[in-house]
């Protein structure tokens, strides 16, 4: 028989903000919703000129008492978790400010209220960061691990590299594998926008195609490793078009600049997602050059590949999951420009192999990595606890 079940999803970031996080909660909710289920997306108000998403699914915002960076403390969140009563709870880790009021909500309403904890990734950081995410770790993550009835991890490679690995020899019936996933149907190949090609003039060039946030929070995009990698190319039949936006692109600019590349590189800003797959579709190689294990899977990889593009990846946990060496695409080892460069010339100079990549990638993500699919199998978990 057919259950349906009240679900809150609790995320730190949500469309139209660009993050892998916030996509994954979107769809989950989307399809969630589709199939019957109650969901509510509970994320921060960042600004009072957030717009409103037209969805399935009811989205609510929550005044931070207080915001840093892509976080936020949210303690009203309890309430509405303890009084609403969700019968499930979907917290995507991590999120400060939200998980102290998981914690409480889970610890009040009990076997009332299943804990789903999907961790997306290690909280790493530089500078003040670091040290800031190492105490919260610390004091945290026990807590969640203990609470939580099922923990959702992207790859057993990721868990394996992981701070989450030191708590799954004691809790390893907890832990269940759940790849990321891609619209399939809206992220498809097709012809290369001419109105594109004409205001980018990308006629008789090569497009390597970047997407993702360019703000603070997402420094470890690498994308100063593809500047410095293109600059590396030596060659002129080639365009280096990255799309996004945040408080770092004034720094990729000057740097562009300073290696006299303003010819090669176009920087696009925001480009709204029903827009976004028609920019996948001009793109001859499409990059993720992340430099730590704050990626841990990469999902404008499974976009690319869901438009039949090839790929290169830094070789890091989980990312390396989603990419086949010599089958859909190349990893190169993080940080190294130099590789990067190598392996953008070999694709570059190999027309047909990137064709035989595209294909393959395509073939992977509509058996693997289908939200419908994917979704399916969350629902059975939920069901399972």
């Amino acid at each position: 028989m057919r259950i349906y079940m009240k679900i809150a999803q609790v995320v730190s970031t949500f469309p139209p903000y660009r993050g892998g996080m916030g996509n994954v909660a979107y769809y989950i909710a989307e399809e969630l919703s589709f199939i019957g289920n109650d969901v509510t997306v509970f994320t921060p108000k960042y600004c009072f000129k957030d717009s409103d998403l037209q969805t399935v699914f009811k989205i609510y915002k929550l005044l931070p008492q207080f915001r840093f960076g892509n976080s936020a403390i949210v303690l009203q969140l309890a309430w509405h978790l303890v009084f609403k009563k969700f019968k499930v709870v979907h917290l995507h880790y991590p999120f400060m400010g939200a998980s102290l009021s998981v914690i409480l909500a889970k610890i009040l309403r009990g076997k009332k209220m299943k804990l789903v904890v999907h961790y997306h990734m290690d909280l790493v950081g530089k500078g003040w960061r670091k040290v800031v995410y190492s105490i919260y770790n610390y004091l945290n993550l026990r807590w969640i691990v203990k609470l939580a009835d099922v923990i959702l991890v992207t790859s057993e490679d990721y868990l394996k590299n992981s701070y989450m690995y030191m708590y799954y020899s004691k809790y390893q019936a907890k832990f269940k594998i759940l790849p990321n996933g891609v619209d399939v149907e809206k992220f498809k190949p097709q012809a290369k926008s001419f109105s594109l090609t004409n205001k980018y003039s990308l006629t008789g060039k090569k497009v390597i195609l970047f997407v993702g946030a360019l703000d603070s929070s997402h420094y470890f995009k690498g994308v100063n490793y593809l500047i410095k990698a293109a600059q590396m190319l030596k060659r002129d039949d080639f365009k280096l078009i990255i799309v996004g936006e945040g408080d770092l692109r004034p720094v990729y600019q000057d740097m562009v600049e300073s290696f006299n590349l303003n010819d090669q590189v176009v920087f696009t800003g925001y480009i709204p997602d029903e827009s976004l797959v028609k920019y996948y579709n001009l793109a001859d190689i499409f990059v993720l050059p992340s430099v730590d294990q704050s990626e841990a899977f990469g999902m404008v990889l499974l976009e690319a590949m869901s438009c039949a593009k090839p790929v290169i990846a830094s070789d890091l946990p989980g990312v390396r999951k989603v990419v086949n060496r010599g089958v859909n695409g190349s990893l190169f080892k993080p940080k190294q420009a130099d590789q990067l460069a190598f392996r953008l010339n070999e694709l570059l100079n190999n027309p047909e192999e990137c064709k035989r990549y595209g294909l393959a990638g395509r073939e992977k993500v509509e058996k693997d990595y289908s939200w419908v699919k994917i979704v399916k199998n969350l629902e059975e978990i939920y069901k399972s606890i």
